[in-house]
């Protein structure tokens, strides 16, 4: 009988020893899963290094541009003919109505000589011819007629000849400098091919191309400053002139075309190559401004589409669509899609998702806490 009661009590201690060996686990395991579940969530809340959206002033933009005369003239003979004398290099000065060149004129003199014979023949025919007819009327109005056409024609072959033998030499159009010479003595040419080129050096001007995603804010009195590459540290003041409204076709760029206010005596010429850098008066500084990203924030998506990671007020990461435009060194301008002072995420953009909670944190604050 005790037997069997210690067998019985037994029993019982076991069964609570087993009892409280599985709630000791199942109250371990709700620890642990406990903590596991919160070491996920805290492992959720990823560092992301972020960048807020600020103003990028126009003025932080450069553009290549080139240094041309705003007059300027390709010189051509108007006729065909031997070249018989180049009488300017290039680079020299030329003043107007200087001769530059000469084709060989004797074919044109031989020209002129006949016209001139021609023409006082008919002069004295017609002459005579109309003498008699207020006279006498011995000859009919229709022999007058023809008198009188016949002078009007050799007139004007005079007055052609004389031009053929003026176009045998070409003078310069106005002041300058000869900026190319295409030719040389005894060469045959034909009529309106250019043989020299004369830049005016007094009325300089610089034409730059800017794309569609780009603009000049009031184009109307718009400033810049030009940097020109043969004349180091030195900052050329510029004004807008004109420019063009349709786009070229291969490039999508507009032509732009600036004056120099002051060259200051400087030897500035044609073909210099320019960077040009747009200012603004501080009062319009808003209105002409772009939005530009890093390039390691664009994310392509499936729909042949690009997007940013916005990360708002409550670090949560959204998706947003965006117009990208013009490409600047390592950045690219955004022409829709973002607003002043949102956040986006800039490096590790392939790893984040939609709705993910991020700690952001900016280069200039990693910088900080390394210090």
């Amino acid at each position: 009988m005790n037997s069997r009661i210690s067998t019985v009590m037994l029993m019982k201690k076991t069964v609570l020893a087993v009892s409280l060996a599985i709630g000791t686990l199942m109250i371990s395991g709700c620890d642990s899963n406990e903590a596991q579940l919160e070491t996920t969530k805290v492992d959720t809340i990823r560092p992301a290094l972020i960048e807020v959206i600020s103003p990028s002033i126009n003025a932080q933009l450069r553009f290549n541009g080139v240094v041309r005369s705003a007059e300027r003239a390709d010189l051509a003979f108007r006729m065909n003919g031997r070249v018989i004398n180049v009488l300017v290099e290039e680079g020299q000065q030329v003043t107007k109505g200087q001769l530059l060149a000469q084709l060989d004129p004797r074919d044109a003199k031989t020209a002129l000589e006949s016209a001139r014979v021609e023409y006082k023949n008919s002069q004295a025919e017609y002459n005579r011819g109309k003498a008699i007819y207020e006279k006498s009327q011995a000859i009919a109005k229709s022999d007058l007629d023809t008198l009188s056409t016949r002078y009007n024609l050799a007139k004007n072959r005079l007055e052609e000849a004389k031009r053929q033998l003026e176009y045998t030499e070409l003078t310069a159009p106005f002041d300058g400098i000869v900026g190319r010479k295409m030719i040389d003595n005894h060469v045959q040419i034909q009529a309106n091919s250019p043989v020299l080129t004369i830049h005016d050096l007094d009325n300089l001007e610089v034409l730059i191309n800017i794309p569609d995603s780009v603009m000049l804010g009031e184009l109307k009195g718009s400033e810049a400053i030009a940097q020109i590459s043969a004349v180091p540290n030195v900052r050329f003041p510029l004004v807008l002139s004109t420019y063009g409204t349709q786009a070229d076709p291969i490039t999508q760029t507009y032509p732009v075309v600036l004056k120099f206010k002051e060259l200051s005596g400087f030897n500035v010429l044609p073909g210099m190559t320019v960077k040009v850098t747009p200012v603004y008066p501080k009062d319009s500084a808003e209105e002409n401004t772009l939005i530009t990203v890093p390039l390691t924030a664009i994310v392509p998506d499936n729909k042949g589409g690009q997007f940013v990671w916005v990360v708002d007020a409550q670090n949560q990461v959204q998706q947003r669509a965006v117009n990208t435009g013009e490409l600047l060194a390592n950045r690219v301008v955004i022409t829709q899609g973002l607003r002043m002072n949102e956040r986006i995420i800039i490096a590790g953009v392939t790893s984040i998702k939609t709705d993910m909670i991020v700690k952001p944190y900016s280069e200039q604050s990693a910088m900080s806490d390394g210090e």
